[in-house]
């Protein structure tokens, strides 16, 4: 079976372990947060950890930065024997039934040095107000659906303010541009590390 690898910028990104490295990895997170972004940190960290344990993901990386009052969480899947949608509508179908909104998705097509898909962005349920036919977002979620080696890749920032959206949006890309497909033997097909 082929694995997805991928590099992240460590000053950037956590790869939030699997088991046992987890309930430590969370102690740390805990213990280093600065005392004013204690809480904050202690939300990231435990919903990340949430993630890695509860959901079927590929891999879980945590952007935490107290000092930028800036936290996401990136969530990865590689689906095996799916291919990538050939559309925007099948990058958008996909994108709605993990982050449900009463409003359409906006998809823009991407290639990153190879990798090509979709990025598709929705306003979050709480977005819509009394008045259907205007929208004042208050969180966005994006969803990446890309084509690595002709393999389906979903990866999903989590629900973040339009402008800090537009923020991590960038450093997610800058991962999303190096997931390639480790073969079946166990060598990147580009040299990578497997996730």
């Amino acid at each position: 079976m082929a694995e997805l690898s991928f590099r992240a910028d460590p000053d950037v990104w956590q790869v939030v372990p699997g088991m046992p490295e987890l309930p430590a990895w969370y102690e740390r997170q805990v213990d280093a947060a600065p005392e004013d972004a204690r809480d904050a940190v202690v939300t990231a960290s435990a919903l990340a950890l949430s993630a890695r344990v509860d959901a079927d993901l590929t891999a879980v990386l945590l952007l935490c930065d107290p000092a930028a009052d800036l936290y996401a969480m990136l969530g990865v899947v590689a689906l095996d024997g799916v291919p990538a949608p050939d559309s925007a509508a099948g990058a958008i179908g996909i994108a709605e039934a993990l982050a449900p909104s009463p409003w359409p998705g906006e998809a823009l097509a991407f290639d990153l040095d190879g990798v090509s898909g979709w990025r598709v962005t929705l306003l979050d349920e709480a977005a819509a107000g009394a008045d259907e036919s205007v929208a004042l977002p208050q969180t966005v979620t994006t969803v990446y659906v890309a084509d690595v080696r002709g393999r389906c890749v979903v990866a999903a920032l989590s629900p973040l303010t339009p402008l800090a959206a537009a923020v991590v949006q960038v450093l997610a890309e800058r991962v999303i541009l190096t997931f390639d497909v480790e073969d079946g033997d166990g060598e990147s097909q580009e040299g990578e590390e497997p996730a």
